[in-house]
């Protein structure tokens, strides 16, 4: 028996056009990272039903992936790592739009163009994030020398928000207007600075492309339903463990790798076979509790590799049987999971491991 998660594909294909809705019809979707988990290729061909034509992965394999599966040159792929010595071959190969962080990949790009080929792509500035993008020198530099950009069919100028997430932050003005001032370089280029969140800084962010990612699963950072326009966007995963074995303990017994936890009570224990292998992590303390049948149930000792041990004391006997699945994740608890967990949303979905069993729905 292994963990299941489930997958509504319709609830994302729902969130996307919400999130299109409040993009002005201009929303992308950023689908790196296997699409945080939840399976890129499902995910790309669902939204592609719904009208995004454009898609953003993390490297060029990722970009080879979908490509190899979405054969529509009409559906942009674009890589946010940029290009690379070495890599030319494979960006006219698979028909992949490079994003260009720097000066040194622009050069790139500008021999590749003089050699005949024809690229559409990407100029990545960055406006206070400090991690891709051409610097505030480089910058300079490009408004200096105008050139350098008009050898090349420009399909955007992007930047990415560092403080989105918080709504009144007055570094997202600063980089808005940053972007802004930039566009004068080139008068009719388009602009992509909003991710999920900046798109809910509202209509000003999101320009000519907007780029949701963690949107597209109805969540923001914290796990908060993201509302958009008095409507509400769906999580659309569960997460369900498999009941692998329940026992009856005494009072004074030891649980797990070295004895960590010691029942004060008589006590009936479920193991539930997800662990930290499958993205169920030792963060988990033991004491930790979820909501089984309406009645708390506390996680007794640490979690392991394949397994943890849930207290079910509380519930009635025979109401749960070995080889029944359990709900362990699903709207109504990803907040409070990730707060106990101390993590971000990006960082759960990321973490579910390829064991678990993807069902699509």
């Amino acid at each position: 028996m292994q963990g299941i998660l489930n997958i509504s594909l319709k609830d994302i294909k729902s969130n996307w056009v919400a999130l299109n809705d409040a993009s002005n019809g201009n929303a992308s979707a950023v689908i790196k990272a296997n699409a945080y988990g939840i399976g890129m290729v499902k995910v790309a061909k669902t939204l592609i039903e719904a009208g995004c034509d454009y898609f953003y992965v993390a490297n060029l394999n990722e970009g080879i992936q979908l490509r190899k599966e979405i054969k529509s040159t009409e559906i942009r792929i674009a890589v946010f790592e940029g290009f690379f010595k070495g890599s030319e071959e494979a960006y006219i190969k698979y028909k992949l739009n490079p994003i260009i962080n720097s000066l040194e990949q622009l050069i790139r790009l500008k021999t590749l163009v003089t050699q005949g080929y024809k690229i559409k792509t990407i100029l990545n500035i960055d406006t206070g994030m400090n991690r891709l993008g051409f610097s505030h020198s480089e910058i300079g530099l490009l408004l200096t020398n105008k050139e350098l950009l008009k050898f090349v069919e420009w399909d955007f100028v992007m930047s990415h928000l560092a403080n989105a997430h918080d709504m009144n932050n007055k570094e997202n003005i600063k980089q808005l207007d940053k972007i802004l001032q930039f566009s004068k370089i080139l008068p009719n280029i388009k602009l992509s600075l909003a991710n999920s969140s900046g798109i809910m800084l509202g209509s000003k962010f999101c320009l000519n492309q907007t780029r949701p990612g963690i949107g597209l699963y109805g969540i923001d950072n914290y796990g908060n339903n993201i509302k958009l326009n008095s409507k509400n966007l769906k999580f659309p995963l569960s997460l369900h463990g498999p009941l692998i074995q329940i026992r009856e303990v005494n009072i004074g017994e030891k649980v797990s790798y070295g004895g960590v936890d010691i029942t004060k009570n008589k006590s009936r224990l479920a193991t539930i076979g997800i662990g930290y292998a499958d993205g169920w992590l030792r963060l988990l303390k033991p004491n930790s509790s979820f909501s089984i049948m309406k009645k708390k149930c506390n996680i007794i000792g640490n979690v392991t590799m394949d397994s943890f041990v849930l207290d079910i004391t509380n519930l009635k006997e025979k109401l749960l049987n070995e080889g029944e699945y359990l709900c362990l994740l699903d709207n109504s608890n990803i907040k409070k999971l990730l707060n106990n967990l101390d993590l971000i949303s990006y960082e759960l979905l990321t973490l579910m491991g390829n064991r678990l069993l993807r069902k699509y729905n």
